[in-house]
């Protein structure tokens, strides 16, 4: 009995999954490189240009008419092809050895049957689908994850640096801290999330073809005096892959590890943003500009709820736990071989999905966020036990006394205004020129570097 069972035909309304169901329209060009169609198209692409480089290595080259009749059963790859695909692996329950039997058919229509024994020879089903796969995250993530990711990034880089000089108050374990400024907040996201994008960027993608235990045994024993390792290294290096010179069967995943690992990165800096932003907009700091249309609760008419936010952030954590998984598991295969990481891996696409849409909700939700500057500075206004840092710093600089236990004693869980604030230093037995530097300070002026960031996040 085969493991997979063709399912009726269906629509998102009728998917278990919410990313092909409720959100597919949100990311469903995800599925032109993680689906059975992408995967399936893949392992042609890979049969034939392998097959294309195996025949010239044994000095049976094809000439260029017949390297394009091999090359446009790829190109021209359909859903029906796919589906013929399909119905030989219900039929034998095995997904690649399936593509080979494709590729026999398609050889014998196109009356090129002289090749059909070079089919798959000295490959395993691991070689084929983790060169496949290999090709998928590399062309996903250059094609359609960086730019998103870089989106975002921009956008959150223009509002920090158009909010540069909005002084608002920070927060630490949740309470009242020092002052900072928006621009600054956001900045520090931007640059985290740049960091993340720059270490994606210069990845290497690799894969392996080293036959059925990594020892290119079927290769070595009909052509010995070929360099198989070597052969194997050129190959992928024209397919812009590394390869990994020794492996079992499967290969070791350190390059898609590192890969996912990045992954995991960007959406836990994603969650953060979502997180603190939600935070602010609970605060009053910010507020949201609804759609027109839109309804914030099916109850309450006045509310403009951060949807997009806790969508991104919900979405960030599931495809983590997907990762998390996919992580400390693919590196590890029974002895020479196991199926585990190929059925793990089939939720890939879902979890990068989730990530993709998460990054794409905050995005959107970024562009309905305005700036509270009434609450703000009303905060600002009312609590000068915020600069209570700046003040016992400068008197320790001079001779008086215990300067830290004594704006504590002012300070320490109280609300302080500036009247109380001027008359604690009208009182306090220091020099004029001291008094008249700590009259000037306040929580619009003890800002630090908070609005000089620009050169950090260039």
């Amino acid at each position: 009995m085969s493991e997979i069972i063709t399912p009726r035909s269906f629509n998102h309304f009728l998917s278990v999954s919410s990313i092909d169901g409720r959100f597919r329209g949100n990311i469903e060009e995800v599925s032109t490189y993680f689906s059975e169609y992408a995967t399936y198209k893949n392992r042609v692409f890979v049969e034939i240009e392998y097959l294309i480089a195996f025949l010239a290595s044994v000095k049976k080259p094809l000439d260029i008419k017949k390297q394009n009749v091999l090359r446009n059963i790829h190109k021209n790859f359909s859903l029906e092809d796919c589906n013929t695909i399909w119905e030989k692996d219900v039929e034998i329950n095995h997904d690649t050895k399936s593509v080979e039997y494709f590729l026999i058919k398609k050889f014998t229509e196109k009356k090129i049957t002289h090749l059909i024994n070079y089919i798959h020879i000295g490959l395993t089903t691991n070689d084929i689908d983790s060169t496949g796969l290999a090709i998928s995250i590399r062309d996903f993530c250059k094609i359609l994850y960086i730019p998103s990711i870089k989106s975002l990034a921009k956008r959150i880089k223009s509002i920090s640096i158009e909010q540069k000089d909005l002084i608002m108050l920070s927060r630490t374990h949740g309470q009242f801290a020092v002052p900072t400024t928006v621009g600054k907040e956001l900045a520090n996201f931007y640059k985290r999330l740049k960091v993340q994008i720059d270490k994606l960027e210069r990845l290497h993608f690799g894969a392996g073809i080293t036959g059925s235990v990594g020892n290119h045994n079927a290769l070595v024993y009909a052509y010995p005096a070929i360099n198989w390792t070597r052969f194997s290294e050129d190959f992928l290096k024209k397919l812009n892959l590394d390869s990994y010179p020794m492996k079992t069967q499967v290969e070791p995943y350190d390059y898609k590890v590192e890969f996912l690992q990045s992954i995991k990165r960007i959406n836990l800096v994603i969650s953060a943003l979502d997180e603190d932003i939600w935070r602010y907009l609970a605060a009053g700091y910010l507020i949201l500009r609804d759609s027109k249309g839109h309804v914030g609760s099916s109850t309450m008419p006045q509310k403009v709820n951060p949807i997009g936010f806790e969508l991104s952030e919900s979405y960030t954590l599931l495809s983590n736990g997907i990762l998390d998984v996919l992580e400390r598991k693919l590196p590890i295969n029974r002895w020479q071989r196991d199926l585990t990481d190929k059925y793990l891996l089939r939720d890939l696409g879902q979890s990068l999905a989730m990530s993709l849409l998460s990054c794409k909700s905050t995005e959107e939700a970024l562009k309905q966020i305005g700036f509270n500057s009434g609450v703000i500075n009303k905060d600002l206004d009312e609590h000068w036990e915020t600069i209570s840092e700046g003040i016992q710093t400068l008197l320790r600089t001079t001779s008086y006394k215990q300067p830290y236990e004594k704006v504590r004693e002012l300070t320490r869980g109280k609300i302080v205004t500036k009247e109380i604030y001027n008359k604690f230093i009208d009182e306090i037995n220091v020099s004029e020129n001291i008094k008249e530097k700590l009259k000037k300070l306040s929580p619009r002026t003890y800002i630090g570097y908070s609005n000089k960031f620009e050169k950090l996040i260039k």
